[in-house]
């Protein structure tokens, strides 16, 4: 693991540095906490609910009070540690379900059953600051005061079409069994479409998926920003696809599908360095007839999704030889197992450096050495003032 840095120039002190380990006190993990990070779907939490989470290595307890408030505390009760989640959602309180301790959302403790007045005086339990926007649930894991949270809406507008007034907008989440960078690396690597995608862009064998003409190998252009990365593909008609990293960990795509343009906001939220989740807002700009036509597709295709295990579960199946890419053809989200299935095949990079890197990977080499050196200017506490979403 990780630990603190010598005072060495930038150069030397990138070179020590590790993506891949995000867990309490890493600098990696040091640098993610400092951003709000999604923990959850805003539709997958009801009020009077109460579920553990894990991020980045570290245990939470989230909870929607009966007011609709969402809550982030820590995990376990501080009487006699055991999982707060388990317990009952009273108010915008919880009781734990051991001995009844109740905490409000302010992490304060409000009633202890039998015991003395003084105890609930100096009881608490940590809390996290919380934000829920365009159907997602973040939480601010840093030390200090939380930094402004970004605006969506205004990106969207200036450096997209506009999500929030897209006929079809949804949150989304997967989980991938693999380390959270492999799939950011990804987000960079349009080279990958020709042939991770080539199944669900091939419309005469998929119904929902890419636009045919994905499938087709193109070269791009690589431009590197102050808050990030962006990545182009241009064709005799233009603008093709663009993919735009925003540091530390959030995907801004761009790219056509059979009934309009696909634009969504990915964040690849470590859950631990073996596995992660992808939270998105997916939006799909298109006419009326398209969207209803998306609508009753993806009802339709509801039904055939329920037959299959998770989408990381197809693709283990996959990579232990028990089933092959083309069986799942007629699964509606055919493009998370693709990538699932590459990513999921690599698991864990370990050396980097064992990588043979080439032209079409120009995009994750300068993904790399960025994120790796305002991983270290944070350490080193000089954290970069232009990791801020331009609007």
């Amino acid at each position: 693991m990780t630990t603190l840095l010598p005072p060495e120039p930038l150069a030397d002190r990138v070179r020590t540095l590790t993506p891949f380990e995000t867990g309490p006190g890493t600098p990696a993990g040091r640098y993610l906490r400092s951003f709000w990070q999604p923990i959850a779907r805003s539709v997958d939490l009801e009020a009077g609910q109460a579920q553990p989470v894990t991020i980045m290595s570290e245990e939470l307890t989230l909870f929607r009070g009966e007011s609709g408030r969402p809550v982030v505390m820590d995990a376990l009760c501080p009487h006699r540690l055991t999982k707060l989640s388990i317990g009952n959602v009273e108010g915008d309180a919880i009781r734990c379900q051991f001995h009844g301790w109740k905490f409000g959302a302010d992490g304060r403790c409000v009633e202890a059953p039998l015991q003395t007045p003084a105890l609930l005086e100096r009881v608490t339990i940590g809390t996290r600051p919380v934000r829920e926007e365009f159907g997602l649930i973040f939480v601010y894991l840093g030390e200090g005061p939380e930094p402004a949270f970004p605006d969506i809406a205004a990106y969207s507008r200036a450096h997209g079409h506009g999500m929030a007034s897209a006929p079809v907008l949804e949150a989304e989440v997967y989980r991938r069994y693999c380390n959270w960078y492999l799939n950011h690396e990804n987000s960079m690597d349009l080279a990958h479409v020709p042939y991770t995608h080539a199944l669900s862009a091939n419309p005469e064998l998929t119904r929902t998926g890419f636009s045919g003409d994905a499938a087709v190998v193109r070269d791009f252009t690589v431009e590197r920003l102050e808050y990030g990365v962006r990545v182009e593909q241009v064709d005799d008609e233009g603008l093709h696809a663009r993919v735009t990293v925003l540091f530390p960990n959030v995907m801004h795509l761009i790219i056509p599908m059979r009934i309009g343009t696909l634009e969504n906001l990915y964040w690849r939220v470590p859950i631990d360095d073996e596995n992660h989740k992808g939270f998105g807002i997916m939006s799909i700009h298109t006419d009326e007839e398209g969207a209803r036509e998306w609508r009753q597709t993806q009802k339709e295709l509801e039904e055939v999704a329920a037959r299959y295990p998770l989408t990381e579960d197809c693709a283990q199946q996959i990579i232990r030889g028990e089933k092959r890419l083309i069986d799942f053809v007629d699964h509606p989200k055919l493009q998370g197992i693709e990538d699932a299935l590459t990513q999921q095949a690599m698991r864990h990079i370990a050396d980097a450096n064992l990588q043979n890197l080439g032209r079409s990977d120009r995009a994750i080499l300068q993904l790399r050495r960025m994120f790796l050196s305002r991983v270290a200017e944070f350490v080193a506490g000089e954290p970069s003032a232009s990791d801020v979403w331009p609007t």
